[in-house]
C-alpha cells in the first residue's frame, strides 16, 4: 500500500464509544448509588421490625409470667387458710390440684422458711422430703426469694426433684406481722418455655430468646442440639448481644449486630427488657438471611432488569460498532482500491509514475539514515516496438508483463522496480554498501534480461539499455536524479557495439555519463590523494604592465603507474566526492605553499580552480574562510579562485551567496575559459567577478585562424568594457607575446612563458623571470593592426567622426604580404581582396560626406563581406605555408587545465 496517511479510528465513533462508555459508568455508579440507599432503608426498616419482635416476645414473656405470679398468689391464699404447715396431707391436695392446672409447671412444692419441703406433688406421699439448706446450690437463692414480695424468676436449673431443666418461679407468703410464713415453688418446664418461643409469630430463620440479668441463658428458639446444658448453666461470655447489655445497661430496647455465642454466627438483632422481671428478650437473624432478604427485595429484580438492559446495550453497542468498522473497513478497502490504482500500474501491477513519487522519498531517506548508496535505474527496452508491429499489442502486453516478472525477481527484497509506461522502468536499488554489491544485482538482471521471451510459440531476444545514479554522490532530488538516469539510458542506447557490460551507462555530473569502469578510477584517485600520489604543480602569470611574474596557478598532477597524468585525462570521470575532494587538498596545499613564499618574500598571488560541485555545497564559503584561517600571512587579496561557467551553476543561489561572501571577503572571483560559452557572454555584467580568462583555444589557433581575431578583440572589449582584469590563457609563442601587448591585456599565461612548475623552483623562476617584446613579425600584429583601421573606419561613417586616411601602402598588412609572397599560396588574391577593403573604405568615408544614405549601408555590407573573405583567406594561406615548412611537429600543447 501506498497510502501516504495512516488509517486512524474516525471521530464519531470515538464520540460515539465515549458516550456509551459514559452512560455505562453512569449506569453502574446510579447502580451502586441505589443498592447503598436500599441497603440502609432495609437496615433500617429490618432494625425497625426487629425492635417489634423483640418488643412483641417480651410483652407475651411479661403476660406469661404474670399469669404464673396470680396462680401462686392465688394458690399462697389457700395454704394459708388450709395452714398449710401443720396439714401436709391437705397441703399436697391442693399442691397436686395446682399442677393438674397448669401442664406447664413441674411440680409445686411448699417450703418451710427453714428451707424443709413440706409438701412437692414430684414426690410421692409418704416418702422423705428433702430440706434445702442441705442443698448450696438452692439454699442461697432461697433465703433471698424468703424477702421478696412478689414472684421471684430464677436462673434455669436441671431440678433434683423433676429431674429435668426448669425454670424456678418462687412466691412468698407472708404473716399480717410481716414475717415469711413459708413459699411455693412452681419449677417451670424448660420445654414450656421453649415451646413458647417456638410458637411465636416470628419469622423463619429467626432466633428468640430470654436472658437474664446477671447474663445466663433463661431460654432460646431454636435450641442448639446437643448444647442445651452448656448454654443454660453457664452466664454468657462473649458474643455481640452481651457487648450490647454491657454497653447500655439502662436501655430498655436495643440492638445490636456481630458475632454471637450460640454457634458462633453473624447475625442482626435487637432486645426488648421486661418490666418487673430480671429479664431481657431478644430477637436476631442471621446476616445470610439479612442479606438474602435484602438481595430478594431490593436488589434481585433491579439486578435483573439491569443486566438485561446493559446486555442489550452492549449487544446493540457492540453491533452498531460493527457495523461502523465494516463500513469503514468498506470505506477503506475502497480508497485503498483507487490509491492502488492510482499508484500502480495497472498491466503488470507495479508500481507507476505516482507510486514511485512516493517510494522514492522514503528511500532517500533511508538511504541517509542508514549512511549506504541508493541506485536510481532507467531501464528502457530496445527496439520494442517492432514487437508490437509485428505480433500486436497483446503479444507485446504479455512481454512486458514477463519482463516486470523477471525484472523483480532479479532485484533484491529491498530494491523496488517501477514501470512509468509503455516499456520504460525504474530500478530503486537500495542498501547498497559499495559498486561491488551493485555489479550483482546488475548481472542478475543482464541475465534476466538475456534469456528469449517467449511469444507466440517463438523465442525472442530482447536487449536492454540501462541508466544510472547513484546518491548521495549525485546530491539531487528526485526529478534530477530520474533526469540523470534517463540522461544515462540515452547514451547508453546510443553507444555503438556494446559490449556485455555497456548495456550500462553511469551518470556524472560534467561529463554527462561514463562507463561503470570508470569507477576502479574513482577509487584509484582517493587512494592516490591519500598517499601523496597527487600533487600540484604552478604556472606563472606574468603582468604586462611589468614584464615580471605576479601570480600562479596550481595545477594538479596525479603520478599513476609510473608517468605524470594531467587533469584533463581524468577530471572528467571523477564523481562529486572526489572532485570535492580534490578542491580541499588544492586549496589547502597551494595556500601552505603560498604562505611559504610570502615569508621569503615574493609578493604574489595564488590562482585556484573551482568546480560546479564545490560551489553547489553549502559549506564552501566556511570551507575556504577556514582553510585561510589557518595561513594569516595570506591576505584574501592574495587568492584567485577561478570558476568554470558549465550550465546555470552560476545563477543557482547557493553559488551565487558563496561568491558574494567570498568576495565580500576580498577573495577575487575569476570566471575561468570565457569564449567556450559565447552565448553566455553578454550575461558575464551580472555575475560578481573580478577577473576573466579567455579560453586557451582561441590564443593557441591564432597561428593557423588568424580571422580568429576578430572574436579575440571582441572578448577583450568585452572585459575592458566590464572594467575587469584581463587574462589571457594558451599564449605559446612570440608572436602570440606581440599580439597581446597591442591589445593591452593584464596578464598572460603559456608554454611561451613557462610549463607548470615544480614548487621547488618558482622562488627562482619568479625573481629572474623578464617578458620579452615578442616577435612582431607576424601576420597576427598587422592583421590586427589592419582591423583596427577598419572597424575605426567603420565608427567614424556610422557616427559621423574623422579617421586617418588608410593608404594601403602604409597599412602593415600590406608590407607583410609582399614580404612573404614567394611563400604564400594565392597571394594575387590575398592582395586583391586586401586592396578591395581599402577602396571600400575610403569610399564609405567618402559617400558619408555626399549624405548618400542607401548606398552608405551597401557599402558598408560589402565592407563586411571582403573583410571577411580577407581574413578567410589569409588564414589559409598562412596555413599552408606552415604545413609546407620544414616544421612538421605542431607547438606542444600548454595553458592552464583544471584540477
Amino acid at each position: 500500500m501506498f497510502s501516504p496517511h495512516g488509517i486512524s479510528i474516525a471521530p464519531h465513533r470515538r464520540i460515539f464509544s465515549l458516550a456509551y462508555w459514559a452512560g455505562f459508568a453512569g449506569v453502574l455508579a446510579f447502580s451502586g448509588w441505589y443498592a447503598w440507599f436500599s441497603w440502609h432503608s432495609y437496615e433500617e426498616d429490618s432494625r425497625y421490625r426487629l425492635g417489634l419482635n423483640a418488643e412483641m416476645v417480651a410483652k407475651v414473656t411479661q403476660n406469661l409470667l404474670d399469669g404464673h405470679a396470680s396462680a401462686l398468689r392465688i394458690l399462697g391464699k389457700q395454704l394459708q387458710r388450709a395452714d398449710a404447715l401443720v396439714h401436709p396431707r391437705l397441703a399436697r391436695a391442693i399442691l397436686m390440684d395446682y399442677r393438674e392446672a397448669s401442664p406447664g409447671v413441674a411440680s409445686a412444692n411448699l417450703i418451710a422458711p427453714n428451707g424443709q419441703v413440706i409438701a412437692s406433688t414430684a414426690v410421692e406421699a409418704g416418702r422423705p422430703l428433702p430440706n434445702f439448706r442441705d442443698n448450696p446450690a438452692i439454699w442461697p437463692g432461697l433465703q433471698e426469694a424468703l424477702q421478696d414480695h412478689g414472684m421471684r424468676v430464677y436462673h434455669p436449673l436441671h431440678g433434683p426433684l423433676v429431674g429435668q431443666w426448669v425454670i424456678r418461679l418462687s412466691h412468698t407468703v407472708f404473716s399480717p406481722a410481716g414475717k415469711p410464713l413459708f413459699l411455693l415453688a412452681a419449677p417451670m418446664r424448660f420445654r414450656e418455655i421453649e415451646g413458647f418461643l417456638k410458637h411465636l409469630p416470628l419469622r423463619s430463620g429467626m432466633a428468640v430468646g430470654l436472658i437474664r440479668g446477671d447474663l445466663t441463658m433463661e431460654g432460646r428458639w431454636p435450641v442448639p442440639e446437643g448444647n442445651l446444658g452448656k448454654l443454660l448453666s453457664k452466664p454468657l461470655r462473649t458474643g455481640a448481644l452481651l457487648r450490647a447489655l454491657q454497653a447500655h445497661p439502662t436501655l430498655r430496647q436495643g440492638y445490636y449486630e456481630g458475632f454471637v455465642t450460640v454457634g458462633h454466627t453473624y447475625r442482626f438483632g435487637a432486645f426488648t427488657r421486661l418490666d418487673h422481671y430480671p429479664l431481657t428478650a431478644f430477637v436476631s437473624v442471621p446476616r445470610g438471611q439479612w442479606l438474602a432478604v435484602w438481595w430478594r427485595r431490593h436488589i434481585q429484580y433491579p439486578l435483573i432488569f439491569l443486566l438485561l438492559a446493559l446486555g442489550f446495550s452492549l449487544v446493540s453497542y457492540r453491533r452498531i460498532l460493527f457495523l461502523d468498522r465494516r463500513w469503514e473497513d468498506q470505506r477503506q478497502n475502497f480508497e485503498r482500491t483507487l490509491t492502488t490504482q492510482a499508484t500502480h500500474d495497472a498491466l503488470t501491477g507495479l508500481p507507476n509514475r505516482e507510486g514511485q513519487r512516493l517510494i522514492f522519498d522514503q528511500a532517500l531517506a533511508r538511504s541517509e539514515r542508514q549512511e549506504r548508496l541508493l541506485a536510481v535505474g532507467f531501464l528502457d527496452l530496445d527496439d520494442f516496438k517492432p514487437v508490437n508491429d509485428t505480433y500486436g499489442h497483446a503479444a507485446g502486453d504479455d512481454l512486458i508483463k514477463e519482463m516486470a516478472r523477471r525484472l523483480q525477481d532479479a532485484v533484491r527484497r529491498t530494491d523496488t522496480v517501477v514501470r512509468l509506461g509503455g516499456d520504460e522502468f525504474v530500478l530503486l536499488l537500495e542498501g547498497l554498501r559499495g559498486v561491488n554489491e551493485l555489479d550483482q544485482v546488475l548481472a542478475r538482471l543482464q541475465a534476466a534480461i538475456a534469456r528469449p521471451f517467449n511469444i507466440k510459440g517463438e523465442a525472442i531476444s530482447i536487449q536492454a539499455s540501462l541508466g544510472l545514479t547513484i546518491y548521495p554522490f549525485d546530491e539531487a532530488g528526485t526529478d534530477l536524479l530520474l533526469r540523470h538516469a534517463d540522461q544515462a539510458m540515452y547514451a547508453a542506447k546510443a553507444r555503438p557495439g556494446r559490449a556485455s557490460e555497456g548495456w550500462v551507462q553511469l551518470y556524472h555530473p560534467d561529463l554527462g555519463t561514463i562507463s561503470m569502469g570508470d569507477e576502479v578510477l574513482r577509487q584509484d584517485f582517493l587512494r592516490a590523494l591519500v598517499a601523496g600520489e597527487v600533487t600540484l604543480r604552478y604556472q606563472p602569470l606574468v603582468a604586462l604592465a611589468t614584464g615580471r611574474v605576479a601570480g600562479l596557478e596550481a595545477l594538479t598532477r596525479w603520478h599513476r603507474e609510473g608517468r605524470e597524468v594531467s587533469p584533463d585525462q581524468f577530471l572528467s570521470a571523477l564523481g562529486v566526492r572526489e572532485r570535492q575532494a580534490l578542491g580541499r587538498f588544492v586549496l589547502q596545499t597551494g595556500l601552505r605553499q603560498l604562505a611559504q613564499w610570502r615569508e621569503m618574500g615574493l609578493d604574489i598571488f595564488l590562482s585556484i580552480n573551482v568546480t560546479p560541485e564545490e560551489l553547489d555545497n553549502p559549506g564552501f564559503a566556511d570551507a575556504v574562510f577556514g582553510i585561510l584561517a589557518t595561513q594569516p600571512g595570506i591576505p584574501p587579496e592574495a587568492l584567485i579562485l577561478e570558476v568554470l561557467e558549465i550550465g546555470e551553476i552560476l545563477e543557482q543561489e547557493v553559488a551565487l551567496g558563496h561568491l558574494q561572501r567570498l568576495r565580500s571577503a576580498g577573495v577575487k572571483i575569476a570566471l575561468d575559459d570565457v569564449g567556450s560559452a559565447y552565448a553566455s557572454l553578454l550575461r558575464l555584467k551580472n555575475l560578481p567577478i573580478d577577473e576573466i580568462k579567455i579560453d586557451q583555444g582561441f590564443i593557441r589557433e591564432l597561428s593557423n585562424k588568424p580571422q580568429d581575431l576578430i572574436f579575440v578583440e571582441s572578448l577583450v572589449s568585452l572585459g575592458l568594457g566590464m572594467d575587469v582584469i584581463i587574462t589571457v590563457e594558451g599564449v605559446e609563442t612570440e608572436a602570440h607575446i606581440a599580439l597581446l601587448r597591442e591589445m593591452e591585456v593584464h596578464y598572460l599565461q603559456g608554454y611561451a612563458i613557462a610549463k607548470p612548475l615544480e614548487a621547488e623552483v618558482v622562488a627562482n623562476f619568479v625573481r629572474t623571470f623578464v617578458l620579452g617584446c615578442g616577435d612582431a613579425d607576424t601576420p597576427l600584429l598587422a592583421l590586427y593592426r589592419h582591423l583596427g583601421w577598419v572597424h575605426a573606419a567603420e565608427e567614424a561613417a556610422l557616427n559621423s567622426g574623422l579617421c586617418e586616411d588608410g593608404e594601403l601602402a602604409v597599412c602593415p598588412i600590406t608590407a607583410w604580404l609582399h614580404a612573404h609572397a614567394p611563400d604564400l599560396p594565392g597571394i594575387g588574391t590575398l592582395l586583391a581582396e586586401h586592396e578591395t577593403v581599402h577602396a571600400l573604405g575610403c569610399e564609405i568615408l567618402q559617400v558619408r560626406h555626399s549624405g548618400k544614405r542607401e548606398e552608405f549601408h551597401r557599402l558598408l555590407g560589402q565592407l563586411h563581406v571582403h573583410s571577411h573573405l580577407f581574413q578567410e583567406g589569409l588564414g589559409q594561406a598562412v596555413r599552408t605555408m606552415r604545413e609546407s615548412a620544414a616544421a612538421k611537429a605542431q607547438p606542444p600543447s600548454s595553458g592552464s587545465t583544471h584540477q
